[in-house]
């Protein structure tokens, strides 16, 4: 792929995991969401024309500002053209696809682009590479892990109106019903392992 655009996805509230902020746990020497982006950034980093990275943050907005010092770091450092841009959604509360829609706004045209959660730990450079390349009339490329499907998912550019002209109580699962996806079969749990609950914290031994 020559060039690609992210929409990395962290401005939920993580109310289902108590008092704690997803974000912010504690991961290989940073938080789950600044190493989620720094990933992202080392995959747009290999593309020869390099890419945007475009975060979606919302509650805890000043705290994840502060957390992304690793990947503002990466970019100063990288000959590489990528860019990362920080977009705040105040209707966050109004769920995951009002994100994904402020995300969109900020997605360059004609360019493919990936939407991803920043609450993946496993996620890493390497798999936004094996979703390979868009085929011919398909509008996006989506992983599945037995059956469910996961993420980061790879949309053709043209998916970005799409997105934009639909309602915040809307789905991107919703959106691609009627549309042609291919559908890549893993047997890595990486592409669904999410946490969302403290139980989901505890049994990933992970963090």
């Amino acid at each position: 792929m020559q060039s690609a655009d992210i929409i990395m996805l962290c401005a939920g509230t993580s109310s289902r995991m108590g008092k704690t902020n997803k974000m912010l746990l504690p991961f290989k020497g940073m938080t789950l969401a600044s190493y989620s982006c720094l990933e992202a950034l080392k995959y747009l980093s290999s593309l020869e024309g390099g890419g945007r990275l475009i975060v979606v943050t919302g509650y805890r907005h000043l705290s994840l500002l502060k957390a992304l010092e690793p990947c503002k770091a990466f970019i100063e450092k990288t000959a590489a053209p990528v860019e990362m841009i920080v977009t705040r959604n105040r209707d966050y509360k109004n769920g995951q696809f009002s994100s994904t829609k402020k995300g969109a706004a900020d997605l360059r045209d004609a360019v493919p682009f990936f939407i991803s959660l920043a609450d993946m730990p496993e996620i890493q450079e390497k798999h936004y590479t094996l979703l390979g390349e868009l085929p011919p009339k398909a509008i996006a490329v989506r992983p599945f892990f037995e059956n469910i499907p996961g993420h980061p998912v790879l949309h053709a550019p043209e998916f970005k109106n799409k997105i934009l002209s639909s309602p915040d109580n809307c789905s991107i699962r919703e959106l691609l019903k009627n549309e042609t996806v291919c559908e890549i079969k893993f047997t890595d749990r990486s592409w669904v392992l999410d946490l969302d609950t403290e139980e989901d914290l505890k049994s990933s031994q992970i963090l």
